[in-house]
């Protein structure tokens, strides 16, 4: 490795720490100057502003998620469920990285990288799990009686719509857990084991108004 690339990703490390934890428009680029030892002309040297460096940290660890979830789909000799499962703990890992200052301070502060973000991820979130609930009914374990891409777009509809820093900002838990959320309602559902035996019940029960009639 050149020096060049050395100190370029000593320059991304630093504001990586900084930026996920505390938000980036909180850390100045004195701070990592200053903690790396170098000069500003060393970092403009690599990156034209702040904002630049924030999109190149975005990028990469969108690659990584999206190289790292490409892995497990392909993977052979994993059942649809450890698949899954892998899928959830790899991208939850990845999420906790980042703390809820960063969200909020990433969709108010500089919302056109957000847009970027939302973009692509949800493109990742479309073919992984398409492949994968795809994969499922082939498999026997999702019903065949669901329509897959009914299924799909419940699927990403909940991630959209609670995976974004707005809505996360008011919930009282990290990105993590919100995921782990939508994970256990999804596959597990909200009922309890003694609540779905009285659900299905219930269900298998004839209507007593068609009985009445």
């Amino acid at each position: 490795m050149s020096d060049e690339l050395r100190t370029r990703n000593r320059i991304l490390n630093k504001a990586r720490d900084h930026f996920f934890r505390h938000g980036f428009t909180k850390v100045t680029l004195d701070e990592i100057v200053q903690e790396m030892g170098v000069s500003k002309k060393t970092i403009y040297k690599f990156f034209p502003s702040k904002t630049e460096i924030l999109r190149e940290l975005l990028n990469l660890k969108l690659q990584e998620v999206e190289d790292g979830l490409q892995r497990i789909v392909q993977e052979r000799g994993r059942d649809f469920v450890e698949k899954l499962q892998q899928i959830y703990t790899f991208v939850a890992l990845h999420l906790s990285e980042f703390g809820q200052s960063f969200i909020r301070d990433l969709e108010r502060n500089a919302p056109y990288i957000w847009k970027e973000v939302e973009e692509r991820r949800n493109r990742t979130v479309l073919a992984t799990f398409g492949s994968v609930f795809n994969e499922g009914i082939r498999k026997g374990a999702i019903k065949r009686k669901l329509n897959p891409q009914l299924l799909l777009l419940i699927h990403t509809t909940l991630i959209q719509r609670i995976m974004n820093p707005e809505t996360l900002s008011q919930l009282p838990m990290t990105a993590r857990q919100t995921l782990n959320t939508i994970r256990e309602v999804i596959f597990e559902g909200i009922l309890t084991d003694k609540a779905r035996t009285q659900y299905h019940a219930g269900h298998s029960k004839p209507n007593s108004r068609s009985l009445s009639r």
